[in-house]
């Protein structure tokens, strides 16, 4: 059974809603911050989440994310794709699922890393405004139609649900 380190309002929430969707059993374990000094033997940069899976230790979200829905088959087919029989396919869940991480991620956190700390009347400034603007740029991108089928028809694939969605929400 999946062990999931995970601490509320964090990226492990990606993890657990994962596990939810796929009705496999898992265990909880709340890491607090900072992190006791054991932890690090889990999660080397004392991160979360983290997972221990029979021994093998993951702590990138996404990675963890990818890894479930790879060894979770046939379970895993209702909210992923695999490499057989389209890799096409699978390629563009790959490039959805890894997109948020890889180009929104900055962005979003700049402002809101802003709106938590800034004092009041400060949580809005020149840096906030430019990151909303790159953000939105971001997703016009994204969303650009490709090969005539839109940006659906190109990102999310013929599936109920994906890994890629939990990434997303």
């Amino acid at each position: 059974m999946i062990k999931i380190y995970h601490a509320p309002h964090s990226r492990s929430l990606r993890v657990v809603w994962l596990m939810e969707e796929l009705g496999e059993p898992y265990e909880l374990e709340r890491v607090n911050f900072p992190p006791p000094a054991d932890y690090l033997d889990i999660s080397p940069l004392g991160s979360v989440p983290a997972i221990d899976d029979d021994g093998i230790r993951m702590c990138e979200s996404i990675a963890i994310l990818q890894y479930i829905t790879g060894r979770r088959l046939p379970e895993a087919m209702s909210v992923t794709v695999g490499p057989k029989p389209d890799p096409a396919a699978y390629a563009a869940h790959l490039q959805f699922l890894h997109y948020g991480e890889a180009a929104l991620a900055a962005p979003l956190s700049a402002i809101f890393r802003t709106g938590l700390i800034a004092p009041e009347g400060q949580k809005t400034n020149i840096t906030t405004e430019d990151q909303a603007q790159q953000f939105a740029k971001l997703v016009d991108e994204f969303m650009i139609d490709r090969e005539g089928q839109g940006a659906v028809g190109v990102w999310h694939q013929p599936v109920a649900h994906q890994g890629a969605d939990v990434e997303e929400r």
